[in-house]
């Protein structure tokens, strides 16, 4: 059986605490709003919606045509308020 090797890992590039992503103020959003967004994803900036919708693609797509780097968060539609949701992420270029 041949023996295979993955390639190495890249290296991982820590942020100067300036360029850190902070998202405290979206964080503080979705924890407000998660009763009217559910089943929905979320595009923010800060505290600002962008978009939101059922289909990711086309929120990314609305809030990418705002800002560089939206904040993407989806609320999974279940029957208690305090059930699992995905956690949000920024795309970063």
């Amino acid at each position: 059986m041949p023996v295979t090797t993955r390639p190495p890992l890249p290296p991982i590039r820590r942020l100067p605490p300036e360029e850190a992503v902070h998202c405290e103020a979206e964080l503080r959003w979705i924890g407000q709003h998660r009763d009217e967004y559910k089943g929905e994803w979320v595009a923010l900036d800060g505290d600002r919606l962008l978009a939101h919708g059922t289909d990711g693609d086309n929120v990314f797509a609305a809030a990418r045509a705002q800002v560089k780097t939206p904040f993407l968060h989806h609320f999974l539609d279940f029957p208690d308020d305090h059930g699992p949701s995905v956690g949000g992420f920024a795309i970063l270029d």
